[in-house]
């Protein structure tokens, strides 16, 4: 079949949805936030200590996208994803029997190894079978992060509160192993399997023919390496992983430093997730129309400028200006950044290098939860963390000024 379906029922929607599904488990390890103070509450840990957990994760979930972001263009989505799910809901189970500090970071190692299934797989593989609405698809599958944490926070605030910090690790361990096993059953490579074309195939070659320019070029990881658009990604990638993750960790122990009670702190957090599905979806399609570069830069330079309003937040209704606004553009990087991957590199070998790209700038990730507990645990508060976070979204805004697509005479072989 050379032309994908134009009905409502092409598959690569379907596609959509499982790429949705399994991206929605990384709200798992951003719930992190609310399990803080109920351990820090038992076990008496600085928020240094207690934030260095979340470092750790970022530390095995680098290693894992890239495996993963490897395992899915060598031996398919499916197995891919079935395998994650089981490292994820293994690690959180055991995440309930925790007596010490060594102990949370081992079960969490485990439940992170499983980690990479929530952004280099979904991402790639949704790319194969896009290239008209891409820019929507992309964004659709990227909204899962943000759906996770909408309903994640409040969900676990909730079991913690009814059940125990124990239990909730134990009902959410279950809950998404059962839920990505189950999704896996639908999970496809690329549309060749299913005798299509990826959705738009036939208005490229129609452009391809009329031009004579050929578009989406594949680069090979060991290609990619060599030039100069690969790093600067990850210098982007790198400034904004840092103050995402200190935000994600830190902001319900901030809100509740301004006496903002426990539950609508989660529900901050959750509203961040929940807003950013907006920003994934909107600036998806506004990328597609002003392109990817444009579309990061934006996203940048508004969340940097949002935290900087945070280092003023003094009450909730200010607290929730703060999570709309950056929930939006902070969703919108997320999205933006795999797109302007794909759209210099291709997408035959697009999971490993987003796996490559992600997993090397997730350093800033790592440094973030622990350099904004320093600084709480030195000063008692967050002012210079968060002006440090805005920085760096301000840094990484300046970067992407600079993005350019690879020559594609740098190539092996050409």
């Amino acid at each position: 079949m050379d032309t994908p379906k134009r009905d409502p029922f092409y598959y690569g929607w379907v596609i959509v949805a499982t790429c949705f599904v399994a991206a929605t488990s990384y709200g798992l390890f951003y719930t992190f936030g609310v399990f803080f103070k109920p351990l820090q509450a038992e076990f008496g840990w600085g928020r240094a200590l207690t934030g260095s957990v979340h470092s750790v994760h970022l530390l095995i979930y680098a290693i894992s996208t890239y495996c993963f972001g490897r395992l899915t263009d060598r031996i398919g989505p499916r197995r891919a994803l079935s395998l994650g799910a089981v490292f994820i809901g293994v690690g959180l189970c055991l995440c309930s029997q925790i007596q010490n500090i060594w102990q949370l970071y081992l079960f969490y190692i485990i439940a992170s190894l499983g980690s990479g299934v929530t952004v280099s797989l979904p991402n790639a593989t949704v790319q194969k079978w896009f290239i008209k609405k891409r820019g929507l698809a992309l964004g659709l599958v990227t909204a899962g992060v943000g759906a996770g944490t909408l309903l994640l926070a409040p969900l676990s605030n909730s079991l913690i509160t009814l059940f125990g910090w124990r239990p909730a690790y134990v009902i959410i361990g279950l809950l998404f192993w059962g839920l990505l096993t189950l999704n896996a059953l639908f999970m496809e490579e690329n549309p060749e399997k299913k005798g299509l074309k990826p959705y738009g195939w036939e208005e490229k070659r129609r452009l391809e023919a009329s031009s004579g320019l050929k578009e989406g070029q594949d680069w090979p990881v060991k290609d990619a390496m060599k030039t100069g658009a690969f790093f600067l990604i990850i210098s982007i990638y790198f400034f904004t992983n840092l103050p995402i993750h200190m935000v994600m960790i830190h902001i319900v122990p901030y809100a509740t430093d301004l006496e903002i009670s426990k539950a609508f702190a989660a529900s901050a957090l959750g509203l961040i997730g929940g807003i950013s599905i907006l920003g994934r979806i909107g600036m998806g399609l506004i990328s597609e129309k002003i392109g990817w570069k444009w579309g990061l830069f934006l996203s940048c330079l508004l969340s940097g400028l949002m935290l900087l309003w945070l280092i003023g937040v003094r009450n909730l209704w200010t607290l929730c200006v703060f999570a709309v606004v950056y929930g939006f553009f902070y969703g919108g990087k997320i999205t933006t950044i795999p797109g302007l991957i794909g759209s210099f590199f291709g997408t035959r070998f697009l999971g490993e290098i987003i796996g490559a790209i992600h997993a090397v700038s997730l350093a800033g990730g790592i440094i973030g939860p622990v350099l904004g507990g320093y600084i709480f645990d030195r000063s008692g508060s967050y002012r210079i963390a968060f002006l440090i976070a805005a920085l760096a979204f301000l840094t990484s805004a300046v970067l992407t000024l600079f993005a350019r697509p690879p020559h594609p005479a740098k190539k092996s072989g050409q």
